[in-house]
């Protein structure tokens, strides 16, 4: 159970009512813009995209300095479930085997926080939703890493472009005296 204390700086970090209502103004282009995207690129499977959408933006706040550990997670994590999935079929016991120390591997280097650029909890959550059996992975994988780099793409260029008007704006006010 929360206390006060943590209540009252969950409500200090949500944005105002107007904040937020303009953020839900800018959300329904920007959705209209990515699912145009995915239309027109013929690339489906687009809630691969949104779930990078969701952990790089909402969990991550757009910190530009995780965009690509949470890019290369992601992918890792696809790949792993792909090969999780695809090893055993593949190659029977021998497969298996390989698959749990390959898996063990990347545990104990996301344990431990080596090779962090790719074995994160990016990397957690795309391996759970690459093994999803209704997903069929092992035969959807190549659509689900182009939905990923759509989304990361769209994402992480408005991101950038964000970043850098607030810059550009931030230096105009210095230089006013404002």
């Amino acid at each position: 159970m929360a206390d006060d204390a943590s209540l009252a700086r969950a409500a200090q970090q949500r944005p105002g009512i107007l904040a937020a209502g303009l953020l839900v103004a800018g959300v329904v282009p920007f959705m209209a813009g990515l699912l145009g995207l995915y239309a027109l690129l013929g690339v489906g499977m687009p809630y691969v995209g949104f779930f990078f959408l969701l952990y790089w933006a909402g969990i991550l706040h757009q910190d530009l300095s995780e965009f690509l550990p949470a890019l290369m997670g992601s992918a890792g994590g696809l790949a792993l479930g792909w090969l999780l999935l695809t090893l055993p079929v593949a190659h029977g016991l021998a497969g298996q085997a390989a698959a749990g120390l390959i898996l063990a591997a990347i545990l104990f280097c996301f344990m431990r926080g080596h090779l962090r650029m790719l074995c994160n909890n990016a990397m957690m959550l795309f391996l759970i939703v690459g093994t999803i059996p209704d997903l069929h992975a092992d035969k959807t994988i190549a659509q689900m890493l182009a939905s990923l780099a759509i989304g990361a793409g769209y994402m992480g260029a408005i991101a950038i472009l964000i970043h850098g008007l607030r810059a550009v704006f931030a230096r105009r006010n210095e230089n006013t005296g404002q």
